[in-house]
């Protein structure tokens, strides 16, 4: 069963290669510039540009409305020289505003479509987060495979020193039994870890399509530096919807005087008592005795503070990330530090001695496979920080509006 297990592995990893080689390879910066033509992308885009279109809708007093009208013919004859009222009429009318509410709703248009404009930049940013947030998962895993296959090349001399040890009687067939198991569960384990390397790939398909990054592209030291420059979208959009309430609500006060109707006609007669045509001129303006008017402005004050406060709430919320994070980073990079400088080589140390006194028969395969086993686990622990640290810088850059794409 062992041998099949192996031979399956084989298969599959020579099979992940291959298709690895057919793959183009791109850079890092190509991969970004993948990621700017990413439809969701696109799809916010199209959403500022029909907002922004919307702005002038909004913004227009409307069309003049033309009418033409047949006026006091007799019902009986309908003749158009019977009486001197009979005539057509051909009118016009324009609504004209008294104030200049519309150009506080084009305002307010305007900057609700810079909003969207800027989340598009924000989904952009947000995708380059999440490309990295990929690239630091595959490198975590192929750092857990590596060890894995080093732990793989051990297992396997180790076997080798307990099959010598068995013939010589020194060693149980348990503790070969054991062995071998142990040497199952790293395969077993390998095999795991390249099905998540190809889940990864997957994941990268939907960011940049059927494509390989170039490792030595990948800009992994600018994860450790901080930019001077700092541009954060997601604020940038709230103030600008503040700033769209804050025209709604001017546009709302100067609603409750209403427009005023400007209407001119002109009535083609028959001159039947010799006085000609006639023409009219009228002014209409609604009387705002209704509570719709204050209702709306009511309506535009409360979703004005309510914009102000989510504004206000995000402000807070994000100096309270930054803080958090920068914590957590250095407290994942110290922990790291000890790790690196001590208990790595501390538990290196003892699987070296503990397989030294196993060779010559002065220590048990049980604790052979604790100092084994202890050293995997500290090493896997190391690349999940490194993992761990990088995710949240990535995640601290993203939050202060810093460039990712450097």
């Amino acid at each position: 069963m062992r041998e099949v297990t192996y031979k399956l592995l084989k298969v599959l990893t020579a099979s992940l290669l291959l298709l690895t080689l057919n793959i183009q390879a791109v850079t890092f910066e190509e991969a970004l510039l993948t990621l700017q033509k990413h439809k969701s992308v696109e799809s916010a885009l199209f959403k500022y540009k029909a907002h922004s279109e919307e702005a002038d809708l909004k913004s227009s007093w409307g069309d003049p409305t033309f009418k033409i009208a047949a006026k006091n013919f007799p019902i009986e004859t309908l003749s158009f020289d019977q009486t001197p009222m009979t005539g057509v009429e051909f009118g016009i009318s324009q609504k004209i505003p008294l104030t200049s509410k519309y150009e506080k709703l084009k305002s307010s248009f305007d900057a609700l479509s810079e909003a969207y404009r800027y989340e598009a930049k924000d989904k952009k940013r947000n995708l380059t987060k999440a490309f990295w947030e990929i690239l630091i998962l595959k490198r975590k895993i192929l750092g857990e495979l590596s060890i894995l296959k080093d732990e793989s090349i051990w297992v396997e001399q180790i076997l080798k020193v307990s099959n010598r040890l068995y013939t010589t009687g020194k060693l149980s067939q348990q503790a070969i039994l054991e062995i071998q198991i142990r040497k199952a569960e790293i395969e077993r384990d390998i095999s795991n870890k390249h099905f998540e390397l190809s889940q990864i790939d997957d994941k990268l398909i939907y960011l940049i399509g059927d494509t390989q990054i170039e490792e030595e592209s990948i800009p992994w030291i600018s994860l450790e530096t901080d930019a001077n420059k700092t541009v954060d979208y997601r604020e940038l959009g709230l103030k600008e919807k503040l700033n769209a309430k804050e025209y709604s609500l001017n546009a709302s006060k100067l609603n409750q005087i209403p427009d005023m109707t400007i209407s001119l006609g002109y009535t083609k007669r028959s001159d039947i008592d010799r006085h000609g045509d006639f023409i009219s001129a009228g002014i209409a303006v609604p009387i705002p005795i209704s509570d719709a008017r204050y209702s709306k402005y009511g309506v535009a004050l409360q979703e004005k503070f309510q914009a102000l406060r989510h504004y206000e709430d995000f402000k807070r919320a994000k100096s309270r990330d930054i803080a958090l994070l920068a914590k957590e980073i250095q407290k994942l990079i110290s922990e790291i530090e000890i790790l690196e400088n001590k208990i790595i080589k501390f538990a290196m140390n003892s699987r070296y001695i503990t397989s030294r006194s196993y060779g010559i028969g002065n220590a048990t395969y049980v604790e052979l496979l604790q100092s084994e086993l202890k050293l995997q686990n500290i090493l896997m622990h190391k690349v999940s920080l490194d993992a761990q640290r990088d995710m949240k810088r990535v995640a601290l850059k993203y939050i202060k509006g810093e460039p990712l794409d450097d």
